[in-house]
C-alpha cells in the first residue's frame, strides 16, 4: 500500500540552498583527510623555522632589540609566506573542480552557486589561518620568550593580527575572483603574486597608492604589534581593502553564476 502513494516533490528556493552541506564538503576536505596536517608542518617549518634561526642571531643582542626584531619579521616575512601560501592553496579551488566535472556533478543537485563558491571561500580561509595564522602565532610567543625572554604585548599584537588577516582575505578574494575567469593554476597565482610583489615596489614610485590598496598592511600589521605610531590616515587602506575584498566576491559570484556547464 506504501509503494502506491506518490513521492510528493519538495521545492527548495534561496540563495544559499545546500550551502551548509557544501560546508561540510569542504569542511572534510581539509579536516577529515592529511591536508590540515600536512599545512600544519609546513607552516611551522616555513614561518616558525625562519623565526628560529633569526631568533638564535638575535638572541645575542639587547633583549628588547631582539623582540622587536622578531615580530617584525614575523608579520612582514611570514605574513608575505602566508600570502603566497594562501594564493597558492586556493588557486584551483574553482577551475580545478570545473575541469575535473566535479563542480557540474554537485550543482546538479540542490546546490546553489552562491553556495558553492562562498563555502569554498569561508572554509578556505578559516582553515588557512587557523594553520598559517593562528598555531604559528602561538608558537611564535613561546619562541620570543626562549630568544629573549620577553614576549610581546598581547593587545598590540592581536590587532596586527587583525590587520594580518585582513590582508590575506584580501588575497584569498582575490584569488577565487580569478579562477571563475581563468581555466589554469598559472594565470591565477601568477595575477595574484604578481599583485602581491607589485606591491612592494610600486609605492616607492607611488606613495599615494597606500592609501587605496592592501600594499601597506603587512608594515601596518608589524608597526602596531610593535607598538609604532601609524599615520593618521591608516583607516583609509584598511577600509578600502575591505571594499576591494566585497568587490572581488561579489565579482566572482557574478562571473560564476554565468558560467556554463
Amino acid at each position: 500500500m506504501a509503494a502506491s502513494i506518490p513521492l510528493q516533490p519538495v521545492e527548495k528556493s534561496g540563495w544559499l540552498v545546500g550551502f551548509g552541506n557544501m560546508l561540510d564538503k569542504e569542511y572534510g576536505s581539509w579536516w577529515r583527510t592529511r591536508r590540515a596536517l600536512v599545512h600544519h608542518i609546513l607552516w611551522f617549518c616555513v614561518i616558525n623555522g625562519f623565526l628560529f634561526l633569526v631568533g638564535v642571531d638575535e638572541g645575542r643582542r639587547n633583549p628588547f632589540y631582539a623582540i622587536d626584531e622578531l615580530i617584525q619579521v614575523f608579520f612582514q616575512v611570514g605574513g608575505l609566506f602566508a600570502t603566497i601560501g594562501i594564493i597558492v592553496v586556493t588557486q584551483s579551488a574553482v577551475f580545478g573542480e570545473r575541469q575535473l566535472g566535479t563542480a557540474e556533478w554537485v550543482l546538479s543537485k540542490p546546490v546553489t552557486r552562491e553556495a558553492f563558491l562562498l563555502s569554498k571561500f569561508i572554509v578556505n580561509g578559516l582553515s588557512f589561518l587557523f594553520l598559517a595564522i593562528a598555531i604559528p602565532s602561538v608558537v611564535f610567543f613561546l619562541q620570543s620568550l626562549l630568544h629573549t625572554n620577553l614576549q610581546p604585548d598581547l593587545g598590540p599584537f592581536l590587532v596586527g593580527l587583525a590587520i594580518l588577516t585582513q590582508h590575506l582575505i584580501f588575497y584569498l578574494a582575490l584569488t577565487i575572483a580569478l579562477g571563475t575567469f581563468m581555466r589554469s593554476r598559472g594565470p591565477v597565482s601568477g595575477a595574484g603574486i604578481g599583485l602581491l610583489f607589485a606591491g612592494l615596489i610600486l609605492p616607492n614610485f607611488f606613495p599615494w597608492l597606500i592609501e587605496f590598496t592592501p600594499f601597506g598592511l603587512l608594515s601596518f600589521a608589524g608597526q602596531v604589534a610593535r607598538e609604532r605610531p601609524l599615520p593618521p590616515w591608516v583607516w583609509q587602506p584598511i577600509l578600502h581593502t575591505a571594499l576591494w575584498t566585497l568587490l572581488a566576491v561579489l565579482v566572482a559570484l557574478w562571473r560564476f553564476d554565468r558560467e556554463e556547464f
